[in-house]
């Protein structure tokens, strides 16, 4: 989990913080308690206590009230790290992706390394239907991350389809497979893809490629099947069907179909 590492770097950057306040105040004021009667160190302890209060709100998808313990944090310390981060996980929880791209940039001017930022922004971006402008940063990260809820090398593949770049969807669904790219699998899985994405002609391209790669492949007939019913073609439907219950007589969704 990705969580308690950033409650540290809290902590220890309002450690810091309060220890640079404290030399840069005279003698006669270190330590003095504020007109307020709070300490520097308490109103940092305090807005550590927020932001895990926050984490744990939007755990509970109260992403609102996170959003406005964050924000009046920030506010009270524009230059703490790693607020503008929780900002951006706050809107992307919210479905707020425009916001949150906006939060993942200033997090990333702070840092520069945070992975799990830069692949946030770039599921932002494609959920905001900016599929262009995503590519980039998920190129860079399609690790795991929990907050990001989804597989991020998919969606690569599906920003690649969308921006019609097929052979980089290809190369990205292979990986997501683990199969060779240009092999009659690699063409498969992508086919399977196009197809849901409504790219139909490019869809009965690769499949057809799938077969010739490697015509016993199971499923490649039953899904150019499927296309061929989508499209009422139906003898060129039956013909599919038929030469995928040659090769996997026991699926029984072809007898479905």
């Amino acid at each position: 989990m990705t969580l308690l590492p950033i409650r540290s770097v809290f902590v220890l950057v309002g450690g810091l913080a309060v220890c640079a306040a404290l030399h840069a105040e005279s003698p006669a004021t270190q330590g003095a308690p504020k007109q307020d009667g709070s300490t520097p160190s308490a109103s940092s302890a305090t807005r550590d206590a927020g932001v895990e209060q926050a984490t744990r709100l939007m755990q509970q998808g109260k992403n609102d009230e996170a959003l406005r313990l964050l924000e009046n944090i920030a506010a009270a310390e524009p230059a703490r790290r790693g607020i503008a981060r929780q900002i951006g996980i706050a809107y992307y929880r919210k479905s707020d992706f425009l916001k949150a791209v906006a939060s993942f940039k200033k997090a990333l001017e702070e840092d520069p390394g945070d992975s799990e930022a830069i692949q946030l922004m770039g599921l932002s971006y494609y959920l905001a239907g900016r599929p262009a402008e995503a590519i980039g940063p998920l190129e860079k990260v399609q690790t795991w991350y929990p907050s990001a809820n989804v597989d991020a090398s998919y969606i690569l593949g599906i920003c690649y389809i969308q921006t019609k770049d097929y052979a980089s969807a290809r190369k990205a669904f292979a990986k997501m497979f683990g199969v060779p790219t240009d092999s009659a699998a690699g063409y498969l899985f992508t086919a399977r893809m196009l197809l849901r994405q409504d790219y139909d002609p490019v869809a009965e391209e690769y499949a057809k490629k799938a077969a010739e790669l490697d015509p016993k492949l199971p499923r490649v007939h039953l899904l150019l099947g499927e296309l061929y019913l989508y499209k009422s073609r139906l003898p060129e439907a039956v013909e599919q069907f038929q030469n995928e219950l040659e090769l996997n007589p026991g699926d029984a969704s072809v007898y479905y179909k």
